[in-house]
């Protein structure tokens, strides 16, 4: 929270500005669910880099013709593609972590479980993480 406070700096106009639209452009962007500037505990939006180049890909996409609920759908994707390759190197490290203490001789056997389509046993952690 602190973090997405320090990086949201920008006020609606400058924001506006930077992006070359009308604040109210903005704010239309928010009730459709485009934007999601961070509220000052006075309600105040302010607009981060990383929300200027969210503003800058619709404004790509709706000039080559994709209408708002297009975008939201794009952008939602794009959020859901951007999760799983967090999840995906999560897991390969976790693999890899496992192959090193299978190597090393240090794996504790906790059961198995068998897993179907011909894939090996694959050891059931205590915790992933």
């Amino acid at each position: 929270m602190a973090n997405e406070r320090s990086e949201a700096v920008y006020i609606i106009s400058v924001a506006a500005e930077l992006g070359g639209v009308h604040p109210q452009t903005l704010r239309i962007y928010e009730r459709r669910g485009l934007l999601d500037p961070y509220r000052t505990p006075g309600g105040t939006r302010r607009y981060s880099d990383k929300d200027l180049e969210q503003l800058g890909l619709i404004q790509e996409l709706t000039a080559d013709g994709v209408n708002l609920e297009g975008v939201r759908q794009i952008l939602a994707l794009r959020t859901e593609v951007e999760r799983l390759d967090h999840q995906v190197t999560r897991l390969r490290r976790l693999l890899g972590e496992a192959e090193q203490r299978n190597r090393s001789g240090t794996t504790t056997r906790v059961g198995y479980v068998r897993v179907k389509r011909n894939l090996p046993d694959v050891a059931r952690p205590d915790v992933l993480e």
